[in-house]
């Protein structure tokens, strides 16, 4: 019977330890190819939040880092350690913060952190600057993985084509007919032989699903139609971005949205994929998704059921009717 209860006592002591681990609180951030690092997300272990000031020229500029609120760092102490991982090739590097900063951002402004870092060199005339990293303070734990980039001349490229086409052309229906005083000069059946092109693939895992495994997919594709007298050689295009879950013996989630336009892409968001994390056993993707006039940074739950956008952060964006 002792030794029963001590048994007992010790799987329950090992119960409390576990719920008791510590989860991780980290913070993360876009670093630009100029070296400003713009702060954009929080976890304090349970929740994520957007502690750091969003594009907002009302906001002052802290003049040293000893006087940004506490606050906007999230979890994390103010001298925290922050390391950059690279887009381009999944390699890490330390990041040194040297000062706030002020920068612009579209037509906003927008608070950041000057560093150490130094990419390519950047257009001044340029609306925003591209992003070089996902950058992360707090969890020493913490990893980033890449996203992973399938090719668009695979045998999976063409197979998620023909997958995402009967939702494609559904979706461009819908699209095609939301304008009040304009008609698409092809009709549906006319769309339909137009051949469809994917322009981005990136996907959760490496391998389709098998058994019990289930398979994310993010995708931008368009087609393309031929340009008429008026387009002035810029013709009509039809864009779709979106989800696919795939899940063996299931028929596949098809989750896009379209939009008709000009091949001048107005209106249209593209993703940069900035890095995937693992908190609990759950995988997170944080990306951008930016157009001609703004930019939008998100940390998406991707899941065998949906794929959930747990936080989006205004990064800057200019008015509709602005001139670029």
């Amino acid at each position: 019977m002792r030794r029963f209860a001590c048994a007992a006592a010790l799987l329950v002591s090992s119960a409390v330890l576990l719920l008791a681990a510590p989860r991780p609180t980290f913070t993360l951030g876009v670093l630009r190819r100029d070296g400003i690092l713009i702060p954009f997300a929080a976890y304090n272990g349970h929740a994520w939040s957007a502690p750091w000031p969003t594009s907002d020229t009302s906001v002052p500029l802290p003049i040293g880092l000893q006087d940004v609120p506490k606050h906007w760092w999230g979890p994390i102490a103010p001298t925290s350690s922050w390391t950059a991982w690279m887009v381009s090739d999944g390699s890490r590097r330390p990041l040194r913060i040297d000062k706030p900063a002020q920068v612009r951002v579209f037509c906003g402004g927008h608070i950041g952190l000057a560093t150490d870092y130094k990419g390519e060199p950047v257009d001044p005339g340029e609306p925003t600057v591209a992003k070089d990293a996902l950058a992360t303070a707090g969890a020493a734990d913490l990893a980033v993985q890449p996203i992973p980039v399938v090719s668009l001349y695979s045998a999976d490229a063409k197979r998620i084509v023909s997958t995402i086409t009967d939702e494609f052309n559904a979706q461009e229906k819908i699209a095609a007919r939301l304008f009040t005083n304009w008609n698409h000069p092809y009709g549906d059946n006319q769309r339909a032989r137009i051949p469809i092109e994917l322009e981005a693939f990136y996907r959760l895992h490496e391998t389709p699903p098998k058994g019990g495994d289930w398979l994310v997919s993010y995708v931008e594709a368009i087609r393309r139609f031929p340009a008429r007298p008026a387009d002035q050689g810029c013709g009509l295009i039809t864009w779709v971005r979106g989800w696919v879950i795939e899940r063996a013996d299931k028929k596949p989630d098809i989750h896009v949205t379209a939009i008709v336009t000009y091949c001048d892409r107005e209106g249209v968001s593209f993703m940069q994929p900035l890095g995937q994390v693992t908190i609990d056993g759950e995988d997170y993707w944080v990306y951008q998704m930016s157009s001609w006039r703004d930019e939008i940074y998100t940390v998406a739950r991707m899941h065998p059921d949906e794929v959930r956008p747990v936080l989006n952060v205004f990064g800057g964006g200019c008015p509709k009717d602005a001139v670029r």
